[in-house]
């Protein structure tokens, strides 16, 4: 699989309060997305989003690095 860039940018919107900016930059496997969007606070499908690019986030962050052994101390 070619990746290229994975970029999630989640920020608070500067002027308007209780709303939230995603900058949303993917290019891998021959997907290419480039989006900025705006969710209120209690948007659903928003927090459904945060949390799953949490999970994922976690779940990379600690998988090991296949085809390569980690040598002993």
């Amino acid at each position: 699989m070619e990746v290229n860039t994975i970029k999630v940018e989640i920020r608070k919107h500067h002027v308007t309060p209780g709303v939230n900016v995603l900058d949303l930059h993917i290019d891998a496997n021959g997907e290419k997305i480039i989006k900025q969007t705006q969710h209120k606070d209690i948007d659903r499908a928003y927090q459904k989003f945060v949390e799953e690019i949490i999970r994922v986030s976690k779940e990379l962050a600690e998988a090991p690095i296949e085809g390569h052994k980690m040598e002993e101390a």
